[in-house]
Parts: C-alpha cells; structure tokens; sequence
C-alpha cells in the first residue's frame, strides 16, 4: 500500500529522532519454541515525539492546530475558531461515547474527531472533503507527534523474516500507522507479505485499545488459525500495562523494550504491573536476536 499524497507529512515531513537512553538494564534470557513475534510500533519499533499515536497531554498546541489547518486548506475563520483544547474535548466525548457502548479500552477515531470540529463551525467541505479531513489530521499529527525508524528496527524485522518467523503487529493507531510501519520496510525492499495480515491488529480498526483485551483476543485468534499457540509468541512493546501485562492476559512470553526515556512506560503506580515482569528486557532492539538464537538458523 502506498501512501497518498496527503499522508507523506507523516513521513516526509519528519527529523531524525534518537531515543533516549534509559537506566534500566537488559535482563536477557534464551527463549525457545517461539515461532511469531509481535510487535507494538510507537516507542518500540518507531521513536515517537509523544510516546504514543494520538495521545491527549497537557501541552498546549493550538498552534500546531492553526498550521495543520493552513495546509489542508481550511477557511481561517474556521480554523481560529479550533482550539487544543477543543481537540481534547473532542478526543474525550469520543472515548466517553464508546464506554457507554460496553468498550473498557476505547480507540478514538482521529478522523472522524476532526470532521466532526470543523462540521460544528459549519465547514462544508464538498467532493475533496474526505482528502482535506486526512490532510489536516496527517499535517497535525506529523508536528505534533513526530516519530522516526527506531535504531535497529529494520534490521531486526529483516533477520526475524530471514529465518522465517511469522510476524505480526498490535499497535494503538491511527490510519498513519501502517504507512509508518510500511515505511520501515521499503529500505530493506521487503515483499508485502513480511508482517502477515491477520496477525496485524490495529486499534483504530476496531475502536478498541490497548491494554483493552479485544485486540489480543484478536491476536490469540489469528495464531491459533496458523496452528500457533500463545506461548509459542513473544509480544515486544515498551508499556508494562499496554503490552506485557496485555499480552500476559492471553499467555505469550514479553520482551520489555525500554531503551527510549521518552515512551518507556513502567507503570509502577498500577496494581495489575506491582509484581509483573517481563520475560525479557530489552534496551535494544537487536537484543532480541540473542534471545532467539535456539530458533535461529546458521
């Protein structure tokens, strides 16, 4: 899939953004029988500005707000009318929306949020409306948040596929994520199929979020169609309760990546992570090779 001309801000509009190192040591260990690996993207394979897609913080970026809608074309009257604070409100009413229809980890839809602000100051946006909502939301997400290749990330996908694991992707998202992902694949000249379909689960495609069980729950079920079960799958991600104790609920063996201060989650203030750990810590991504090495080939 390639990206459309309003979605290459995400990417061609980015800076190099080196992780931050952590004081948390490596805890490796060989682990054998794995057969998939999954990963999380943002703050594991992907550095991120934020730590994670589409978060809701206290900064205040009414700014990056009036630029985003300045590309996409949006009437100034409208877009000084838009305010950060009135993206969060969105963001919130959206997610309180989806608790009252039963779903304990709501995934906003940044898109719809969006369209929604600018229908409420009586944008119109005619035949190009779809276009200028996802130029808006893909200019203000590539300032706001912006990400870039996290080291070794590519190199790890092409050595994991090389001796054929399957791989997969459970990843809070937005409708940028998978052109991220794809993104880390093009310089390696990958094939489409190097992440398997199935077992690529985006939260925005099912309004559910981590640490949520639905989109596991969907893991589990696309392993088990491959003849895969849980233990035989390592879950990577640099969120103690997002992704190990997640990825714990259905029995898959963790790797902690916790080698970028900015997205590096330990979550120590909550009960569900006070004695949890992971079967691996990793502060690098390439780590994981040596923990892999009674799967891997010569």
């Amino acid at each position: 899939m390639k990206a459309s001309h309003w979605i290459r801000a995400i990417i061609d509009e980015r800076q190099p953004l080196s992780p931050i190192p952590t004081e948390i040591q490596p805890r490796l260990a060989n682990l054998s029988r794995i057969r998939a690996v999954i990963f999380d993207v943002y703050g594991t394979l992907i550095a991120s500005g934020s730590g994670d897609v589409g978060s809701v913080d206290q900064t205040d970026r009414s700014n990056v707000i009036q630029d985003a809608m300045e590309i996409a074309g949006v009437s100034r009257d409208i877009a000084k009318s838009i305010t950060w604070q009135d993206l969060r409100a969105g963001i919130q009413a959206s997610n309180a929306e989806r608790k009252k229809d039963g779903c304990d980890s709501p995934e906003v839809d940044i898109i719809a949020v969006w369209r929604g602000l600018l229908e409420d100051r009586g944008w119109i946006g005619g035949d190009e409306a779809i276009s200028q909502v996802l130029r808006l939301a893909a200019a203000f997400e590539s300032s706001a948040n912006p990400t870039w290749p996290m080291p070794g990330s590519t190199d790890l996908i092409h050595a994991l596929a090389k001796n054929e694991f399957e791989l997969g992707i459970v990843s809070n998202a937005q409708v940028f994520t998978p052109f991220l992902v794809e993104d880390l694949l093009i310089s390696k000249k990958f094939n489409d199929s190097i992440f398997k379909t199935d077992l690529c689960i985006f939260s925005n495609r099912f309004r559910s979020a981590k640490p949520g069980k639905r989109l596991f729950l969907a893991l589990a079920n696309a392993l088990e169609r491959r003849g895969i079960l849980p233990q035989e799958a390592v879950y990577v991600g640099n969120d103690m309760l997002n992704d190990v104790w997640a990825a714990r609920q259905i029995g898959m063996k963790t790797a902690w990546f916790a080698g970028d201060r900015r997205s590096v989650r330990d979550r120590i203030g909550d009960p569900r992570c006070a004695e949890l750990s992971a079967d691996l810590v990793l502060t690098s991504l390439p780590q994981l090779l040596e923990c892999l090495t009674l799967n891997m080939s010569d």
